[in-house]
């Protein structure tokens, strides 16, 4: 006598259904049109500037800056890469001008965008600086940034890092090393009028050394962008740059910040 083993009437032929209301449950089920379109192009940005300021009259002073700048920005990560360049002389008591501003900067971020609002972040730079007598800096560190706004028209980050930092001082007869370990704090925001004919950008970062607070650089810029074609803009930004320790390497004040006229060209 064979025995037979009995199965649970309409099991079988219900497994399909209620796998894919599970599925639709859990929010894992099949892709839409929508979801399964490829993910969208990576984009491509470039801008070049040339700016100058110019003072006449008790004192004569002209600065001349330039910066290149590149970004890209793909499904995951986000890219930026800059240099700068600033130059400027000033007219002394006896009519002899000097050189009062020379200094350089390169760096590059590397942004990760696939963690909803929070993403990790990395970044390195090089500058050098006379006014802050600073013969070369380097600078490297990582963290975690915070997008609280990312649309056509608008953006808002918020970033904390820490970073480590080495120093090589220009000053006369002391070209001491100085190997710091530093936090740092910013914010950048962005906002775009009329149609992305007129564009606002500002962005704060302050680095104090991890154990002793009065020692630290602010770094504030601010502009504004009338955009005169596809390419072309004309630009006003404001500059302000702070090192608590500037004085101390032999620089004539800790605070230097300048106003700029430029053209601006991006692609």
């Amino acid at each position: 006598m064979t025995q037979r083993t009995s199965h649970a009437p309409g099991l079988s032929s219900s497994l399909p259904f209620i796998l894919c209301g599970f599925l639709l449950a859990t929010g894992t089920g099949p892709l839409t049109g929508q979801e399964a379109e490829s993910p969208p192009p990576v984009e491509w940005s470039f801008e070049s500037e040339v700016g100058a300021s110019v003072f006449f009259g008790a004192s004569d002073q002209t600065t001349v800056a330039t910066k290149l700048a590149s970004a890209r920005r793909g499904p995951r990560y986000e890219t930026e890469a800059d240099f700068s360049f600033l130059y400027g002389e000033a007219q002394g008591e006896g009519g002899d001008s000097f050189v009062n501003k020379r200094s350089w900067e390169v760096g590059s971020t590397l942004n990760y965008r696939g963690f909803s609002w929070l993403n990790p972040y990395a970044f390195g730079r090089v500058l050098s600086s006379l006014e802050k007598r600073i013969d070369v800096r380097y600078n490297g560190g990582a963290g975690a940034k915070a997008t609280v706004l990312d649309s056509e028209a608008t953006r808002l980050d918020f970033a904390l890092a820490v970073l480590a930092e080495k120093t090589v001082e220009d000053a006369p007869g002391n070209g001491e090393d100085e190997l710091l370990a530093r936090w740092t704090g910013s914010f950048r925001f962005r906002r775009s009028f009329s149609q992305e004919r007129v564009l606002f950008e500002t962005q704060t970062e302050y680095n104090p050394v991890f154990d002793q607070f009065d020692n630290f650089t602010v770094k504030s810029e601010s502009s504004l962008a009338f955009r005169l074609s596809e390419v072309i803009s004309l630009k006003l930004s404001l500059l302000d740059n702070y090192d608590s320790r500037a004085e101390d390497r032999g620089a004539r004040s800790n605070n230097d910040g300048r106003v700029l006229f430029s053209v601006l060209a991006s692609f």
